[in-house]
């Protein structure tokens, strides 16, 4: 109940300071605007990191009253992360040089080292069980080296909404919980704090419900003081202190911040692979990789936030049964190898998460529509009643009917095109279209229900890599061709009734489908 309340305590202060700031940022002209490579069609404030900063410093506060443990410790700390914002918001309104950037960031690593006394002094028990491997006068220029690439690294893939959030905050709480175990109530305490003003955030920028878009972004002001924050805690807690074990182990703080710390290398390796800068933005992130093979948004968020929740349990895993360290550093580096070796051609890894997608059940983002097999052309005509039923209440959609051009005598399929503009609802129907007819049709297992993806050149992985002659196409198992069109009804939406159309005979020898 108490570690809920610091939660709780942490996600008010943050909702709230996020809430008005959205309403300053507009009143000011503060905002993101569309264009270029941004993703989303609307302004969005990215006043994000004003929450995380107001539940960081509440947190600091109570910690300190209630503690009185951190000293100077405790101010260098809030320095970093006032610095951090400051230069965050800077760059979200300047759009600041990298350069001044990293300067900054390494005057606030010195000041962790040298003022708050953070640094990392040793790498753990890699060598043997009874020594630690030292890092004498490295320990330092390690330190900012580390600073400088976690900052980045969770600015890097703040790139869809709720990703970082959520990548934060469970990373957080698994933090968390090792300082727990630690018997350290007074940094847990602050912990629990901070994912509460993380998750005060993720309340206005998720996309939920009914919720289409986010009301507002993280920004760099708020994913750079969340960079330092995991700087800090993870430096800290790897290190033995006078009077105080170590809550993990250098090497588990790999672990924990493993999904930026991946992704951030993979990318930046690749750029230097592919003979460009590892500071030239491109879109071969995973995220971005995710949203090309047909992953919505949130979609995404949940399967990479999951993905960082097992690297972190392995990490944890192994540090609490013991398993020897220079092991799990193996492990990690072994793992590393080869999501670069995946990543290193998207190309190929794109329809792999196609089938991924489809194997978890989730709705794809090029799907415009439901395709019904295992039905004759007769049967189909009976699903207009089904359709009119569960669609038409609340969706326009058009209900063609196709005999392929080789077919066998009364073969057919149907296809249900919602004819919808927000890309957002339409998934929403789609998942709702199919659940319903696979609930009205249980029992025959002829009949397949299945989304309808749209057929484009971006969906194909042949026109991802290398561009192939079209003679490449002769052999695939799907014609461009729908076939002959035998049946079509169209509805709008809350229309009582169904216009239904059947073509004549020279109309369905003529009518043929245009490619996908």
């Amino acid at each position: 109940m108490f570690a809920f309340a610091l939660f709780l305590l942490g996600f008010v202060v943050s909702a709230v300071a996020v809430r008005y700031a959205i309403i300053a940022a507009h009143r000011f002209g503060v905002v993101d605007k569309p264009g270029g490579h941004k993703a989303h069609d609307t302004v969005t404030p990215f006043v994000g990191g004003v929450g995380v900063l107001a539940a960081t410093l509440c947190g600091a506060a109570l910690v300190e009253h209630f503690y009185n443990l951190f000293d100077a410790r405790l101010y260098a700390f809030v320095l970093g992360i006032l610095t951090m914002w400051v230069t965050g918001f800077s760059d979200d309104i300047l759009n600041i040089s990298f350069k001044i950037r990293l300067v900054i960031q390494a005057a606030v690593g010195l000041a962790m080292v040298y003022w708050g006394g953070v640094a990392l002094h040793d790498l753990g028990y890699l060598a043997s069980s009874t020594e630690v491997v030292s890092l004498g006068v490295i320990g330092v220029p390690l330190t900012l080296i580390a600073t400088m690439g976690a900052i980045n690294a969770l600015n890097m893939i703040d790139g869809i909404d709720g990703l970082s959030g959520s990548i934060s905050i469970v990373s957080l709480l698994l933090i968390a919980f090792a300082v727990f175990m630690a018997g350290d109530t007074a940094h847990f305490s602050l912990i629990l704090v901070i994912a509460g003003g993380v998750a005060g955030f993720l309340y206005h920028n998720l996309r939920y419900l009914n919720r289409r878009r986010a009301r507002c972004f993280l920004g760099d002001n708020g994913s750079m003081q969340l960079g330092f924050i995991f700087a800090w805690l993870l430096t800290d807690f790897s290190q033995a202190g006078d009077v105080t074990p170590r809550a993990i182990t250098p090497i588990t703080t790999l672990w924990l911040f493993a999904v930026p710390l991946i992704d951030t290398l993979c990318v930046m390796l690749r750029r230097i692979w592919m003979g460009r800068s590892p500071f030239h933005a491109d879109r071969n992130h995973l995220h971005h990789l995710f949203l090309r093979a047909g992953f919505r948004v949130q979609d995404t968020v949940l399967v990479l936030a999951f993905v960082q929740l097992c690297f972190g349990a392995i990490g944890l895993g192994g540090m609490y049964a013991g398993a020897d360290e220079l092991t799990m550093l193996f492990a990690f580096i072994g793992a590393f190898a080869l999501c670069f070796y995946i990543l290193l051609r998207p190309w190929r890894l794109v329809p792999l998460l196609r089938r991924v997608n489809r194997l978890l059940g989730f709705t794809s983002a090029h799907a415009v529509g439901v395709h019904l097999s295992g039905l004759t052309a007769d049967e189909f005509a009976g699903v207009s009643e089904v359709l009119n039923r569960n669609i038409c209440p609340y969706a326009d959609f058009r209900f063609s009917v196709y005999r392929p051009d080789s077919a066998a005598p009364g073969e057919s399929y149907g296809v249900i095109e919602l004819l919808c503009d927000d890309q957002d609802l339409s998934h929403a129907q789609v998942s709702r279209i199919i659940t319903s007819l696979r609930r009205e049709i249980r029992g025959q297992r002829s009949v397949k229900v299945r989304q309808f993806v749209d057929r484009k050149p971006s969906h194909d992985r042949r026109h991802a890599g290398k561009q192939k002659p079209i003679e490449r196409r002769q052999g695939e198992r799907r014609s461009p061709r729908r076939g002959t069109l035998i049946y079509r009804m169209e509805s709008a939406a809350g229309e009582p009734s169904v216009i239904a159309k059947r073509p004549t005979m020279s109309s369905v020898m003529n009518e043929s489908v245009a490619r996908l």
